[in-house]
């Protein structure tokens, strides 16, 4: 990268490696060779978070120019977005994937934390519960995406524990 590295990821399988840098560019990497795999380009500004999907088929990124992106890992043509997700009314700071990859989450300087449908982009819940920026997100759960957890970090000095049951969600701290 010409700028610094803000977030990296590792697949599921150990196989690659994605960071995103602050020259607005996602790249992947093999983890054996270290063999630079992909360059995705696409986002406007610089890109503060990557992550897996649980298959390790899909990449996302979130970004500064406030949107997320998906990436197809392992089709021929890997600089291309399949999907672009806007929403957001700031930067993107955070970015991850359910257990069982039906629900992207991000985290915004907006202070929201918004679920998305990777497949079909939609946001399908904005949460509101920090007074600062959502630095971080991170989810925990059944496979079959019964229940589970997940956690925002905020600016606000506070980490933030939810709880989620089909469907329903309630903070627990």
């Amino acid at each position: 990268p010409k700028d610094g590295v803000t977030s990296v990821a590792i697949s599921p399988d150990g196989r690659h490696v994605a960071a995103g840098s602050l020259d607005r560019v996602v790249r992947l990497w093999d983890a054996e060779t270290g063999q630079i795999l992909g360059q995705y380009e696409g986002h406007t500004d610089s890109v503060y978070s990557v992550a897996f999907s649980p298959d390790g088929k899909t990449l996302a990124s979130g970004s500064l120019d406030r949107s997320l992106k998906l990436w197809d890992i392992g089709r021929q043509n890997r600089s291309r977005c399949r999907i672009t997700l806007n929403g957001h009314r700031d930067f993107v700071l955070s970015v991850a994937f359910s257990p069982d990859g039906n629900w992207l989450v991000s985290g915004s300087k907006d202070r929201s934390v918004q679920f998305w449908d990777p497949r079909t982009s939609i946001t399908h819940m904005i949460l509101q519960g920090h007074r600062n920026s959502v630095i971080s997100v991170a989810l925990t759960g059944e496979k079959d995406g019964s229940r589970g957890k997940f956690a925002t970090g905020s600016g606000d000095w506070r980490a933030r524990i939810w709880q989620y049951q089909a469907g329903s969600f309630t903070q627990t701290s």
